[in-house]
């Protein structure tokens, strides 16, 4: 998304069978919370649309509190949880 001629937030997507994945979304901090992230979650809504998706679907860290308030926002719903495990190799 661009701001000024400056591109202030991106993101990704891929679509397939119908849904659209949403992927490495990013905003510069000193525009956060200004409805530049919305924006480009509804480009890629509208891209995605223009290619059959029916749905977008993303993953998001729990503890990104922003994300979440901004997804929830824009009308995503969490459906699951995944557990995430890591191992220290030596």
């Amino acid at each position: 998304m661009l701001d000024g001629g400056e591109l202030v937030a991106v993101g990704r997507a891929v679509v397939d069978s119908g849904w659209a994945g949403v992927f490495g979304m990013a905003t510069l901090p000193r525009v956060r919370g200004r409805g530049a992230a919305g924006d480009v979650l509804r480009s890629l809504a509208d891209w995605a649309s223009g290619l059959g998706a029916g749905g977008m679907y993303l993953q998001v860290d729990v503890d990104n509190t922003s994300a979440l308030r901004l997804y929830e926002r824009v009308g995503f719903t969490e459906v699951c949880r995944y557990h995430y495990r890591s191992e220290t190799l030596s």
